[in-house]
């Protein structure tokens, strides 16, 4: 979801690595890919990139990285992934959001009712002195995807998940996918996700529930916001990811065939977390010439700026597994209820 500045080229056979739960190889009941499912292990402690050898260009990740959330990290910043590189979640590290390094697993374990090397879709929110992790992961028994917790003293992890069942599972809406927590002005918690509709031939549906003040459970009942429902949408809508601006909440969310240059992020806005949302007609971040099917966004300040961390495939190999979906940087400014995103483009925007 978020690498920006050009690291040394991976190699096709350590790409293939990167890439063997994203974007190639056996699909989930959703339709998204399921790496082999042997245990993730921790590289070597990751080096500081040369800023020397480093150019401040898009993507500022050049391999698999999906579905990227960028999270500040003391003066720094990590970011976290999809399974790869044998990493249940992928981490890169930064000082300055163009040059990047690979970091550790940062949840080299997996809770007990699910396996590694199928995590998807992590995604973190600090609540007081501790980071809880959101992550969609395959259940045993019926094997659906779920949505998990860990808990970490540091945004890079280790999290630990040491739950015995899923946050969220709605086995009768084909499960949950793509959990992302928001934390309102007011102090009130959310968790917004989707259901696996698509994977059983069933709408998909955004939701959101309430978050106790810890991000460690569930309040009240879960609402149903949005759906498939404009002609660009396709089959279906996925990876919600909430922001609050002036008292206009905004809601980001892909939709489409992640596989495809047809894959884009749309935008809905409310006075309200939980809605009613109004979408707009048309997405916000679509295909260029340069990077194919964007998507599965999180968003993030740095020095007031807003910021918009995604990945998304080389045009000329969409669906390949060399170089993969890579991570991308655009910036967001906000009128009201309307944005504007920075199309994808080879330079980052000025000033990073």
């Amino acid at each position: 979801m978020r690498r920006r500045a050009t690291c040394s080229t991976a190699t096709a056979a350590l790409a293939a690595v990167l890439l063997a739960g994203c974007g190639g190889g056996a699909q989930s009941p959703s339709g998204g890919p399921v790496t082999p499912s042997t245990p993730a292990v921790t590289p070597e402690p990751a080096q500081p990139s040369d800023p020397t050898e480093a150019a401040a260009t898009n993507p500022v990740w050049p391999s698999n990285f999906p579905d990227p959330q960028v999270l500040p990290d003391g003066d720094g910043w990590v970011a976290i992934a999809t399974n790869g590189n044998g990493m249940n979640v992928q981490t890169l590290v930064s000082d300055d959001l163009a040059t990047w390094s690979q970091g550790s697993d940062a949840l080299p374990q997996v809770a007990s009712w699910s396996t590694s090397g199928k995590v998807w879709a992590p995604e973190a929110h600090r609540f007081g002195d501790r980071w809880v992790m959101y992550y969609t992961t395959m259940a045993p028994d019926p094997a659906i995807q779920c949505i998990g917790l860990a808990v970490a003293d540091d945004p890079k992890g280790p999290y630990r998940d040491t739950s015995s069942q899923p946050l969220v599972c709605e086995e009768e809406q084909g499960g949950s996918i793509d959990a992302s927590p928001f934390v309102a002005s007011d102090g009130t918690a959310y968790l917004y996700w989707k259901n696996d509709g698509n994977a059983v031939g069933m709408d998909t549906w955004i939701s959101v529930q309430r978050l106790s003040p810890d991000g460690l459970r569930l309040e009240g009942e879960p609402k149903r916001l949005i759906r498939q429902d404009l002609p660009w949408e396709g089959q279906l809508v996925e990876a919600p990811y909430v922001w609050e601006r002036d008292g206009v909440f905004h809601l980001f969310y892909s939709a489409n065939d992640y596989g495809s240059d047809r894959y884009a992020v749309g935008h809905a806005t409310a006075s309200s977390p939980t809605g009613p949302f109004r979408k707009d007609d048309e997405p916000v971040l679509t295909s260029t010439d340069v990077a194919a099917g964007p998507g599965h966004c999180a968003l993030f300040e740095q020095d007031g700026r807003v910021l918009m961390a995604y990945h998304a495939w080389a045009p000329d190999s969409i669906g390949s597994e060399v170089p993969g979906r890579t991570m991308w940087l655009s910036e967001v400014t906000f009128d009201g209820a309307a944005v504007t995103v920075t199309p994808p483009a080879t330079t980052l925007p000025e000033g990073l």
